[in-house]
């Protein structure tokens, strides 16, 4: 019989809106952020940013994009949205490319490299830059998990031809994108505005996410007559039929799916102000403080070990990563409960089994354990405890 975690609780898997994440000061940055790059686009989402550098870079069909083993599937789509031929490439244990396969073994007609700065922890990628340089590879720097940081070569999303990131990850919101190339081929064209229905959809799904964890502080004086008004204007309710969550993943589903539309659509006005007006210091000290705990609680446990133990100095995480042994059904028990847990499962079909590479263990043992500034030290104390009663012995 498979124990409970104990008492049930809401954990937000996500950022917050709310006024609370204007308090304070919003000063002068302590660390580098993805927000300040001139010339940087903003976008409906990470995989819409993938995309439309991809149609800058005015790549052939026959053009190939490599891509690490270890991924999420919105990785990959867009390159096959556009016509283009993938294949996948092996990480080493710190989750930079292999470069001794990519000597030996990367195909002859691959066009562009994807690395990305998994978990938030910024790589030092000058030997990988240097290796697409020698080959006239493009470099495509996937800062979806750092939107904040400096490696030892200087600042994230540096030495990509095209860096992308995803704001949701670090802020507010409930979507958004950004990407910056450095020379296009082609230029982007003019994305089209969201439009009105958007935009409102865009508020009030923020108002009613704020209201859902009692973050509307000073806004409800307005905010709940609003929300109160919605709910009259809805159709009488009706029964969401539940959808069972899929045994695999399938390239045809909903969370792969490239919608060409959105992605040539401007994100909406709330979603750049609440990235833009977020106090960074809060984001970046909460999910460091978070990320610690984690680390030492961890540390020396039976069944489990923390993947990276040591945080970067100048980095904000966007999850830790924790090796569990034997994490399966452990991992799903955990969704079940409310913990606010990831693992990346789910590859796309054909990443083939490498020497050396870590890509294909970690897609099975490493669960992500959300850290962001919205979880409050009890939050993660329960998180820690249902992982320590699990996962342990």
């Amino acid at each position: 019989m498979t124990p409970s975690l104990g008492p049930s609780r809401v954990v937000p898997r996500h950022p917050v809106p709310g006024p609370h994440n204007w308090q304070g000061a919003c000063g002068a940055p302590t660390l580098h952020c993805l927000l300040d790059q001139p010339g940087t686009l903003f976008t409906t989402s990470g995989r819409a940013a993938i995309l439309l550098g991809l149609e800058a870079l005015a790549l052939s069909p026959a053009d190939r994009v490599l891509v690490p083993s270890y991924h999420c599937p919105t990785m990959v789509s867009p390159v096959l949205a556009l016509g283009h031929q993938v294949a996948f490439y092996p990480i080493d244990a710190d989750g930079r490319p292999s470069l001794a396969w990519l000597e030996q073994h990367a195909p002859a007609d691959t066009r562009v490299l994807c690395v990305a700065h998994f978990f938030g922890l910024p790589l030092d990628l000058r030997p990988v830059r240097a290796w697409c340089q020698q080959r006239g590879v493009l470099l495509l720097e996937d800062c979806a998990h750092a939107m904040f940081g400096e490696a030892p070569h200087g600042a994230v999303g540096a030495l990509g031809d095209v860096v992308i990131a995803s704001l949701p990850k670090f802020f507010a919101t409930q979507d958004g994108g950004l990407l910056k190339v450095a020379r296009p081929a082609r230029p982007l064209p003019p994305l089209t505005p969201a439009g009105a229905k958007a935009e409102l959809k865009s508020g009030f799904d923020t108002l009613e996410i704020s209201a859902r964890f009692g973050r509307l502080g000073r806004w409800r004086v307005w905010a709940e007559p609003l929300l109160g008004v919605k709910q009259l204007l809805r159709s009488s309710p009706t029964t969401a039929a539940t959808q069972p969550t899929p045994a695999g993943f399938v390239p045809e589903g909903d969370y792969a799916r490239i919608d060409m539309a959105l992605s040539h659509r401007q994100p909406t006005r709330a979603t750049v102000r609440a990235a833009l007006h977020s106090s960074r210091e809060r984001v970046i000290a909460q999910r460091r403080q978070h990320y610690a705990a984690m680390a030492t609680a961890f540390a020396g446990r039976a069944g489990m070990r923390p993947l990276f133990a040591a945080l970067p100095e100048r980095c904000a995480p966007y999850v830790f990563p924790l090796w569990v042994d034997r994490p399966d059904p452990t991992y799903q028990l955990l969704r079940e409960s409310g913990v606010p847990v990831s693992r990346w499962d789910w590859l796309w079909p054909g990443v083939p089994d490498m020497p050396g590479d870590h890509g294909k263990s970690w897609s099975l043992h490493v669960l992500q354990l959300h850290c962001h500034q919205d979880m409050s030290d009890q939050d993660r104390d329960w998180v820690i405890g249902s992982l320590l009663s699990h996962c342990t012995g």
